[in-house]
């Protein structure tokens, strides 16, 4: 659940900020929705390629990946000073993060009883249904005070550290990453 809120702090942003930016690059409509849909499209996109990347090298290293990836990236748009630049670290952002569910279900339903799967996978996405909520909370609060730049430095830095602390305590290599579904190795 915690990994899922973290992942989702910060790809829930580009919506509520959406004002703050448009503002600060002085966007037309078309612009300020690019914005939201070059990422809602590179992150579908990037769960295709993500599924068969996560068969390979584990779903434990492809959600760090994407918790850390979508954190270093979220710090990147923090950074961002042109519109450019903001579109194409938007879209990046989908493609790294887009790695975090194809792999979140295979780990998750490994690591429970399969008469505990449904649960477990009802409780794992409570966390980015609450990241959904209060993500725009959080980052209008912090706009309010340092723009919305702050908000996607501020939040990527928590989201970081979350991302590390998930690799070292889900344990070692190869830990929960067999997809119970797979009884033969990926080709």
């Amino acid at each position: 659940m915690l990994a899922h809120f973290s992942h989702h702090l910060l790809t829930a942003l580009p919506v509520p900020l959406l004002p703050f930016i448009r503002d600060d690059f002085t966007l037309d409509y078309t612009q300020a929705g690019l914005v939201v849909s070059v990422f809602n499209l590179s992150y579908g996109i990037g769960q295709l390629p993500a599924g068969w990347l996560a068969d390979r090298i584990g779903p434990r290293i492809l959600i760090t990946i994407g918790i850390c990836g979508v954190a270093l990236v979220g710090f990147l748009v923090g950074l961002s000073q042109t519109y450019i630049m903001l579109i194409v670290l938007l879209a990046l952002m989908g493609v790294v993060g887009g790695g975090y569910h194809p792999s979140a279900a295979p780990m998750i339903s490994a690591s429970v009883e399969p008469r505990n799967r449904g649960r477990a996978l009802g409780f794992h996405l409570i966390g980015g249904s609450g990241s959904f909520f209060l993500a725009p909370l959080i980052a209008a609060a912090i706009a309010t005070i340092w723009g919305w730049r702050g908000s996607f430095i501020g939040l990527a830095v928590p989201t970081m550290i979350f991302g590390i602390i998930f690799l070292c305590a889900s344990g070692p290599a190869g830990k929960n990453e067999q997809n119970p579904t797979d009884n033969n190795p990926p080709p």
